[in-house]
């Protein structure tokens, strides 16, 4: 068939369409850059290391000492000797009485009683505990209404006086009096009666 030509199609769609641009050549790769030259960079370093090991050791040593401390000592182990100190002796406080008047206190007792033909000797035993004492003794009969006085002298020593804080004193008083129940009786200086006990007859 002469005078018929053919003519392609064409994309209209794809015509201003451009290709995608290539990514840009980053070039050669380059090395870190260096940290700062400062002084810190040449301080020796910290041995942590060591100090770790050294506590350990410091805190295994501890633990040994306690354990072997607290341990009950073996059977050939002899306990050391310590030097004691003997204790005051202590007056007793049982077969007497304890008395007081305002700041003064303390404890006293017949620890003796002897009887002979003239009458009868006591052994009295006095310990303040507070203030200062200031004592004197008389006696009543069996029924309590004859007032005696001690007998002063040689088998009668513990005369009036004062006793102080935390002192004990020991002596004898006499009364001459037929063999009887008898009530001895501690006063102070303005006669104020202090504590009486009872003498067995």
């Amino acid at each position: 068939m002469s005078g018929y030509s053919y003519t392609p199609p064409t994309n209209t769609a794809n015509e201003n369409v451009s290709p995608p641009p290539l990514p840009e050549d980053p070039g050669p790769l380059r090395p870190e850059p260096a940290p700062p030259d400062t002084i810190d960079n040449y301080k020796a370093k910290k041995p942590v290391g060591w100090i770790i090991a050294i506590a350990g050791v410091v805190i295994v040593a501890i633990v040994g000492v306690i354990i072997a401390t607290n341990l009950p000592p073996g059977p050939d182990s002899t306990p050391t000797p310590t030097s004691t100190r003997p204790a005051p002796a202590t007056p007793s406080r049982t077969g007497g009485l304890p008395f007081a008047e305002n700041s003064v206190s303390g404890y006293w007792k017949i620890t003796e009683t002897t009887w002979t033909d003239t009458g009868v000797r006591l052994s009295v035993e006095i310990t303040v505990d507070s203030g200062t004492l200031y004592y004197d003794f008389y006696a009543y009969d069996s029924k309590g209404q004859d007032r005696i006085a001690p007998t002063w002298g040689a088998p009668s020593d513990l005369q009036p006086g004062f006793v102080g804080p935390g002192q004990t004193l020991v002596g004898t008083i006499s009364f001459t009096v037929d063999r009887q129940p008898l009530t001895l009786v501690m006063s102070s200086r303005n006669q104020t009666q202090l504590s009486a006990l009872p003498v067995e007859g």
